[in-house]
């Protein structure tokens, strides 16, 4: 989980956000991150009045507690790993009126393991600003400034969805017309500006049709590289994103193609693409999906592009170990069509699920996948087939009194490992319990 401090940019933000500001919440997205700011209003709430104009003043607290047994890095004969990720929320919001609301939180994330990969930051038991912000509605239009995990339109996350300091303002002309511009700032990969990355998109769309440009820009005084997920100066970096979700007769559905280009500080110019297809539906008690996501890599890496998918900061999650764990990282070959350490995206993988969400009963919900994973591009040992992983994650969800709901997890995984990955065949065991109040 990325964490943010709360750096200058964002005190500023903040502190100017209070008097005036074009800040937040669009109905038209999932906005938040753990749960939706409605979710969390439910949980502890208390009314004062003021005047004509009501003022709600709520709080969110919670509790989890998970642990990860796993077996992991096939370079190192796959060491067992074992450890405790426990984490505490305290958040408090307030709405006054129909057109204003602002929330804050704070979060206390203690991983066992400092050496953890998934430790970005290499700092544990810090004290993390999650969420600051404030909104703002209208009849036509929504907007938001602050710290939050934002979605942008589609949702898929193959490019973009990570804790920033961020501006957005969204309207809606009517007829399923409506427009978005925001801007986003990175502040964890250096302490001047000239070192942060920066996002700023558009987005234009019609009822189930969208279209987003994005351009991630950092050109300060780190060290030229082609790979804008490490954080270094990647140049300017588009991504057009166009796709449709919507329902199709019984069945819901998602399709999105993305495009960029561009040119790195290095020269080379930036020509990846990324697809992703999805269809579900439901069928007595079941909803299950079928999932395709591609992102191309790069045939040719001694000419002048850069044909390899570029995810800016996303957090696709399409499995439980290779893509949401970045287990990909540990890839154990290198060199044309290889995956480069620290990247936990689309870029160069191929991935095919089937998968089925259903009840077991009413506290108990079952996700259960088999995905196929390849390099979309062969590595120079000629290998391409990564593995095929296979997850079961269990949800129990219970509100024992009306202000409280706890939530149980157990996730399994299991990676049948392709030569293109390594020899050892990874597991990962991780129950957990979320208690919210």
């Amino acid at each position: 989980m990325k964490m943010i401090k709360m750096t200058p940019i964002a005190l500023a933000v903040m502190a100017a956000s209070t008097s005036s500001v074009y800040a937040v919440d669009i109905n038209l997205y999932d906005m938040d991150s753990p749960q939706s700011l409605e979710e969390v209003k439910k949980m502890h709430e208390s009314i004062a009045i003021s005047g004509a104009e009501k003022f709600k003043v709520y709080t969110h607290t919670a509790i989890e507690i998970e642990q990860e047994i796993l077996r992991e890095d096939p370079a190192s004969n796959g060491d067992s790993y074992d450890t405790f990720d426990n984490e505490v929320e305290f958040g408090i919001g307030a709405e006054i009126g129909e057109q204003w609301s602002g929330y804050f939180e704070m979060e206390l994330d203690k991983l066992a393991d400092e050496s953890s990969r998934r430790v970005r930051d290499g700092k544990t038991g810090d004290l993390e600003v999650r969420s600051a912000y404030v909104d703002w509605k209208g009849d036509k239009a929504r907007a938001r400034v602050g710290v939050y995990r934002p979605d942008l339109e589609g949702k898929t996350r193959l490019f973009f969805r990570e804790d920033s300091t961020m501006a957005r303002y969204n309207y809606s002309f009517g007829s399923g017309v409506r427009a978005e511009a925001g801007t986003a700032i990175f502040t964890e990969y250096g302490d001047s500006f000239s070192e942060d990355r920066q996002l700023t998109w558009v987005t234009a769309a019609l009822n189930d049709f969208y279209m987003t440009q994005a351009l991630g820009q950092q050109t300060g005084e780190g060290t030229p590289t082609l790979d804008a997920a490490d954080g270094d100066d990647f140049g300017d970096l588009y991504n057009l994103a166009a796709g449709w979700k919507g329902k199709l007769g019984s069945f819901k559905a998602q399709f999105e193609f993305n495009q960029q280009f561009g040119e790195a500080t290095t020269g080379e110019k930036y020509k990846g693409q990324a697809v992703y297809a999805e269809v579900s539906t439901k069928l007595a008690g079941h909803e299950p999906h079928l999932l395709f996501a591609w992102g191309s890599g790069d045939d040719d890496a001694t000419d002048n592009d850069v044909n390899e998918f570029q995810e800016f900061a996303s957090d696709f999650r399409g499995t439980k170990m290779l893509l949401d764990e970045g287990f990909i990282e540990n890839i154990s070959t290198s060199g044309v069509g290889g995956l480069g350490e620290g990247r936990r995206g689309i870029g160069n993988v191929t991935l095919i699920q089937a998968g089925n969400t259903f009840n077991v009963n009413p506290v108990w919900e079952v996700l259960a996948t088999a995905s196929y994973l390849a390099l979309s591009e062969d590595n120079d040992n000629g290998d391409n087939y990564l593995g095929t992983e296979f997850n079961i994650i269990n949800r129990w969800e219970v509100s024992p009194i009306k202000a409280a709901r706890i939530r149980l997890y157990l996730d399994l995984a299991y990676l049948s490992a392709g030569n293109a990955f390594g020899l050892d065949d990874l597991w990962m065991v991780e129950p957990g319990v979320r208690v919210e109040f």
